[in-house]
């Protein structure tokens, strides 16, 4: 591509260059070229910046005169800007590279239509019903036969591509006046050549307006929609590249989005800006009576087509002034429930969590204890615990929100009507393929608002322990799917046989494809210190077994954390009776409470 602004850029890259060849006769001045004018003698009232954000941009101080290379091209050349577009891409060896295609079609030049200067009925529906300015209708050389008016579509050098004629009333659709003509753009007998932008719409009156508010503008032949009522494009592309900005003011429905986006395709995001107005089209809001300035404000925050996701960064604000300063009564996500680490580690919506640590490491546990957490916080969470049955999960999470070893029947049935508000279980164990279960887990969502899924584990996932390219395409799958859903999900994997004493496995440590923990957004392990649990139930010194007890026999290490500060270790304490896990070697008053009993309650 070489449309004007690859130019610009060129230009200004080689800007001293640029200027002593326009400029001959002028000197280097520090970071300028110095002339006398843009006859290129000697003097040092013209001014070229050679370097920086400024490159190219000049500025003759005698006469006020000033603009971008392209500008002085045009100054020095005596050129207009489509003639300076073609030298400057020859100069800088930017010839056009065509790919080969069929011979264009022959298309027919339409007979000049038998029409007069615009007079009668049609020039009283347009000025009186469309409040078109009388000089407007002669720039764009508008005309009438009979009742019909006469649009016509003139190339740059005045030939007649094609004309529309239509009925002088309401709601008359204009109709070319002669078959096979080439599709090109109405209204270039009006846009001046040194012109940088261009206003196209999608109908010729709708041009006419906005030349009536002083902007030049251009229609389309077809209207709006995709496809072949763009196929103007081919005519005009080479015509529309000394445009820096290209308004699309297309009527703001269904189909004018549709034009917007197929032109800005072909044309170019990056120069191409959709025009929002208070009305459906431009001769809606001049007949209404929107003001000029409205209408140059309608221009100035036109909007760019930019692929969808690609954003800047101030259209991110509010969510970044919310995470420094989060409002009190917006959560950030669901908290763990140890004290020591409590608000540095956040599971938020649309990120994935894994949890890792070697067998019998309690990972799968402290998960457990977490989730009765997390509901008491408000979260409805979906579990699937493949290498578990539900009821013995059951089992476990009774302990774990009941605070006791053995509760009696009618706790347990306290317990889990209490589960039942934050709590489904997918009952299945064994080998599950990641997308029947992300299937399960978009009906838990969609039906009971689910927003925290755990799937416990990744190897009965159905992927071989050797199968790396399958567990990539698994976790990449989960991920995507827990960002497009905007909840968090939970893994569990394995670690890889450690060492006696390493202690807490790292990210490194995952068993399987390296891109399981890569494309985590947290990483939590867990550590067993099996070896004080064998001092402490071997020794019989009490006072020894005091201090051992003063140890955490667990760590929890948040290897990994994406979008949050802190990584870092925390050590814990396993209470044999709850299943709970805690910060301290003794329970404190004012632990955890979840579903409130009494001595009745425990068997």
């Amino acid at each position: 591509m070489s449309d004007i602004l690859t130019i610009k850029r060129a230009l200004a890259d080689r800007a001293q260059s640029v200027a002593e060849m326009l400029l001959p006769q002028g000197k280097k001045d520090g970071a300028e070229w110095r002339s006398g004018s843009t006859d290129g003698e000697q003097g040092k009232s013209l001014g070229v910046h050679l370097a920086g954000n400024k490159a190219g941009v000049w500025q003759d101080f005698a006469t006020g005169e000033g603009g971008d290379l392209l500008d002085l091209w045009c100054a020095s050349r005596g050129v207009q800007l489509p003639a300076a577009l073609e030298q400057a891409r020859d100069w800088l060896g930017m010839a056009r590279q065509e790919p080969y295609r069929d011979p264009r079609p022959a298309y027919t030049r339409p007979p000049k239509p038998d029409c007069k200067a615009i007079q009668d009925k049609p020039l009283d529906y347009l000025r009186e019903d469309r409040n078109i300015p009388m000089d407007v209708l002669t720039r764009y050389k508008v005309c009438s036969r009979g009742d019909e008016i006469i649009f016509p579509f003139l190339l740059p050098d005045g030939a007649l591509a094609m004309a529309k004629a239509r009925k002088a009333e309401a709601k008359a659709a204009p109709r070319p006046t002669a078959a096979n003509c080439e599709p090109i753009l109405f209204g270039w007998q009006a846009v001046p050549e040194s012109s940088r932008s261009l206003v196209i719409t999608e109908g010729e009156i709708d041009a006419l307006s906005w030349a009536a508010y002083g902007f030049p503008a251009v229609s389309v032949p077809y209207g709006g929609g995709s496809g072949a009522k763009q196929k103007w494009i081919e005519s005009e592309y080479d015509r529309l590249e000394r445009f820096e900005k290209i308004y699309l003011s297309l009527d703001m429905d269904k189909p004018g989005d549709e034009a917007a986006e197929a032109i800005a395709a072909r044309l170019g995001r990056h120069r191409c800006y959709r025009v929002h107005l208070p009305h459906k089209d431009a001769n809606d809001c001049l007949v209404n009576g929107v003001a000029k300035e409205d209408m140059a404000a309608a221009l100035k925050g036109a909007k760019n087509l930019d692929p969808e996701g690609l954003k800047s960064a101030s259209q991110y604000e509010d969510q970044v002034v919310h995470l420094f300063w989060p409002a009190r009564d917006a959560p950030q996500g669901y908290s763990l429930p140890y004290a020591s680490i409590d608000g540095k580690l956040m599971f938020r919506p649309a990120e994935v969590t894994l949890w890792s640590g070697a067998s019998g490491a309690g990972k799968s546990q402290i998960l457990s204890d977490c989730l009765t957490h997390w509901i008491m916080q408000g979260s409805r969470v979906c579990i699937a615990s493949l290498e578990m049955k539900p009821a013995m999960t059951l089992k476990r999470l009774c302990k774990q929100a009941g605070g006791v070893d053995k509760p009696t029947a009618p706790f347990i049935h306290e317990i889990l009507t209490w589960l039942d508000h934050g709590l489904l279980l997918y009952d299945k164990v064994g080998k599950a393929g990641v997308e029947g279960l992300l299937q399960v887990f978009d009906y838990a969502r969609a039906k009971y608002g689910c927003d925290q899924f755990i799937i416990d584990s990744l190897m009965r996932l159905g992927i071989a322990g050797d199968d790396y390219n399958g567990q990539e395409a698994a976790v990449f799958k989960m991920v995507d799917w827990a960002v497009a859903s905007n909840v968090h999900l939970h893994l569990v994997a394995h670690a890889r046989k450690s060492a006696p004493g390493q202690g807490a496995p790292e990210t490194e440590d995952i068993k399987g494809a390296m891109e399981i923990g890569a494309n985590a957004f947290n990483i939590l392990t867990v550590w067993r210190n099996r070896k004080q649990e064998d001092e402490i139930k071997n020794e019989k010194n009490e006072d020894i077994v005091r201090e051992l007890l003063k140890k955490p026999g667990v760590v929890l290490n948040v290897a990994k954390q994406r979008n949050g500060d802190f990584e870092g270790k925390c050590g814990l304490w396993f209470d044999q009776q709850t299943y709970r896990y805690r910060c301290s070697p003794e329970p404190r008053i004012g632990d955890r409470k979840y579903v409130q009993y009494d001595s009745r309650n425990v068997a």
